[in-house]
Parts: structure tokens; C-alpha cells; sequence
């Protein structure tokens, strides 16, 4: 094992529309020890998960991983249930890959949210932002746990579970 006395990790997720019903997803990692890129490509409305690739540094030189690492995602759709289906289907010696796809899916679903954050109204008392929150996150269930204010135990999250209707 290495004895390392630093160390650093970047980890940077960015979506892009690539057609105007296609969106990419790509997970960039870098370490001390490794590098993987890691790209999801999905269908539009459905989000159907047309095509998933990675590259992953070795020795000084990016490799393609294989292509069947991939084939138990291909054909379905981000939604509920994503999550078990990649890890269950996706079987590699490499424990990150899983993660990362999982990440690339959350950049595609925070993606449709992005506006919506933007274009909220910022209130000036910390019950009303909570409450207006707590109403977002009931009515888009896929911000749950997507980001700390939205996680288990926050303020917003625990306003939602006792206003609930």
C-alpha cells in the first residue's frame, strides 16, 4: 500500500443538452491514486438511459471500460428505483464507477430543478423560506437527500414531516 501524506479529491458533475431530447451527464473524479471519467446519456422526456461510457486512468494512460459494465443500465429510466438498479446491475472491480453513475443520474434530475431554485422567491424570514421549501420538496419527492437542505434531519425536511398533509 501506498503511505501517502496528502491527499486530494476533485469531484465535479456537469449536464449538458447535447440534442434538444438528449441530455449528457458526466462524473469527473481525480486522486492521488486514480482518475475516472464516467458519461450517461439520456432520452428526453423519459429520461431513458441511452448510453453509458467511462475511461479510467491506468498506469499514466486512460483505458475504456468495458462496455458490458454498462449493460444493466442501458434502456432504463432515472427514476425511483435507479439507484438499487445500478447496484445491483452494475458489477466491477472498481467500488467508485457505481457512485459515480449514481452521480451522473442526480446532475440529470437536479438539472430540472435548477430554474426552479433560481426563480424562487427569496424570503426574508427563515419560517416562510423553510415553509416555501418544505412545499418544493413535497411536490418534487426527487429532492429528497439530493443535497444537505434537503436531507434527513434539516430543518426543511423535519417542517415537511410534521406539516404533512
Amino acid at each position: 500500500m501506498y503511505h501517502i501524506l496528502c491527499f486530494s479529491r476533485i469531484k465535479n458533475i456537469y449536464v449538458e443538452q447535447i440534442k434538444e431530447d438528449l441530455l449528457s451527464s458526466t462524473c469527473y473524479l481525480k486522486d492521488n491514486l486514480k482518475e475516472i471519467m464516467i458519461t450517461v446519456t439520456v432520452e428526453l422526456p423519459d429520461l431513458e438511459i441511452k448510453k453509458a461510457e467511462g475511461k479510467i486512468k491506468n498506469r499514466g494512460r486512460f483505458e475504456d471500460i468495458k462496455k458490458t459494465v454498462f449493460d444493466g443500465i442501458i434502456g432504463k429510466r432515472i427514476g425511483p428505483g435507479i439507484f438499487r438498479i445500478i447496484k445491483e446491475s452494475v458489477k466491477t472491480d472498481e467500488s467508485q464507477i457505481q457512485m459515480m453513475l449514481e452521480e451522473c443520474c442526480r446532475g440529470i434530475i437536479l438539472s430540472f430543478t435548477k430554474e426552479d431554485l433560481l426563480n424562487s422567491p427569496r424570503p426574508e424570514d427563515d419560517e416562510e423560506a423553510i415553509k416555501y421549501y418544505a412545499e418544493m420538496v413535497k411536490k418534487n419527492v426527487r429532492l429528497l437527500n439530493r443535497c444537505a437542505a434537503f436531507s434527513e434531519g434539516s430543518r426543511i425536511i423535519e417542517y415537511a414531516k410534521v406539516h404533512e398533509k
